[in-house]
């Protein structure tokens, strides 16, 4: 963090963090507070290492990060991750177009445990698949590896699949919530309409506003490059949890905080990562040559067929992947890297 960004997130910050002092002490500073919250996060010290440098208790200290956390939360939320408008959406899948070549994209989605120290009265809720206790991040990045959208809190033990079905985005999704725009994508390889839509992995379920790969048993070379194609646009969220988990390496070991203590921090570490990256990150500029239009839903198609409820994938869901499969096997929707990229490590068979 530069210090022009310190200074800015200190002018937002400080007028929240006003000192209550008494006849008998000194209150600590708003800015003490804040530069202890910093550290902690950081540097992934825990509460009982920071004692001595700072001259606060334990208990002190632990509840001055935990108040500066939602305070954090509170004040850059509506300006650093608020729910996207339509020509927010609309501006997220431009850039998903010019920097991944997926122009249908509006976020990747994604999540990751973050592992705890043994939480009380849990039993084995908050056990995951690895053997350890964690809390789930489930997160929808957009094109810099910046987070549009964070669900924190679900048990450890419940898989991806599960955490997306439980979580406030997949509610927000399926009601039709999130206000993404009903104009769809025109392509040159069909007459019908491709929708907006999500990038999921194959832990997630395909819906028509979520696209996840092929199945690997089922690969043909369509298959594979557009297989390749939606693993590249799916990066930004593997990139945004990389650079998360580098930067606030309280991430790098179990945080021995409850559950809910642990939401609070993991939620102020998601916010300020956009804070910081928006200022000091390293923005890429680049241009897509992939032709493609956005049009009106006037009329009848993809986008007015009901999906399908059950664990079997839609068939307006299997139809929609399969026309982006075509399109980016065509001249006109292709990079002229994929081929090269998808079937390096592919020996082919002559005849």
């Amino acid at each position: 963090m530069s210090y022009e960004t310190y200074a800015e997130l200190k002018q937002l910050v400080l007028p929240h963090l006003q000192p209550i002092g008494t006849n008998y002490r000194e209150a600590i500073s708003g800015e003490q507070k804040l530069v202890l919250t910093l550290r902690c996060l950081a540097t992934g010290s825990s509460f009982a290492s920071m004692t001595v440098p700072f001259h606060m208790s334990n208990t002190s200290i632990a509840r001055h990060v935990l108040a500066t956390c939602e305070v954090l939360w509170k004040v850059l939320q509506p300006t650093e991750m608020p729910i996207p408008n339509e020509d927010k959406w609309k501006s997220l899948a431009k850039r998903f177009g010019d920097l991944w070549d997926y122009p249908f994209a509006i976020g990747s989605l994604d999540g990751k445990h973050v592992a705890l120290v043994n939480p009380m009265n849990s039993e084995s809720l908050f056990y995951n698949y690895k053997g350890y206790p964690s809390i789930v991040l489930l997160a929808l990045s957009d094109a810099d590896s910046c987070f549009t959208l964070v669900d924190c809190g679900q048990y450890g033990r419940v898989s991806d699949a599960g955490v997306f079905q439980a979580s406030r985005i997949s509610q927000l999704l399926d009601q039709e919530r999130l206000i993404i725009p009903d104009e769809s994508f025109m392509v040159s390889t069909t007459e019908k309409r491709i929708p907006f839509q999500v990038v999921g992995d194959e832990a997630f379920p395909l819906k028509k506003n979520l696209m996840k790969p092929y199945a690997a048993r089922t690969l043909d070379t369509i298959k594979r490059i557009y297989n390749y194609r939606h693993c590249r646009a799916r990066r930004p969220v593997e990139c945004t949890f990389g650079i998360l988990a580098k930067k606030f390496e309280i991430f790098q070991r179990p945080m021995r905080l409850q559950p809910d203590r642990a939401i609070t921090v993991t939620n102020a570490c998601t916010i300020l990562h956009n804070f910081i990256r928006r200022r000091d990150g390293h923005m890429i500029d680049r241009t897509s040559e992939i032709n493609y239009e956005i049009r009106p839903n006037n009329e009848q198609g993809l986008m007015n067929l009901r999906p399908q409820q059950g664990g079997r994938n839609s068939d307006e869901a299997t139809e929609i992947r399969d026309l982006i499969a075509a399109f980016f096997n065509d001249p006109r929707g292709s990079v002229m890297w994929q081929d090269q990229n998808v079937f390096r490590n592919v020996l082919l068979l002559e005849d």
